[in-house]
């Protein structure tokens, strides 16, 4: 679990489609606002895991923590 990654989403780009708060297994998103994305346990999110950004069709999802500069890596199945 991380403590300095997490999602954010720029709810401007956002589509409110609800794709990565159901994807997400780790209990990250809070499930009673679907299908707007809210993060409510953000140290729940695997380190360096780009999941939901990957699964997100308009790209509305970037991460605190992340200083690749780009997505694709993951150290988790997701």
């Amino acid at each position: 679990m991380a403590e300095k990654w997490y999602p954010v989403i720029d709810y401007m780009t956002c589509a409110e489609c609800g794709t990565c708060v159901s994807f997400c297994p780790h209990g990250v998103y809070d499930l009673k606002n679907a299908p707007t994305p809210v993060v409510v346990n953000p140290v729940n999110c695997i380190d360096h895991c780009h999941g939901c950004e990957r699964q997100c069709p308009t790209g509305a999802i970037s991460y605190v923590g992340d200083d690749s500069g780009k997505s694709g890596g993951s150290c988790c199945c997701c």
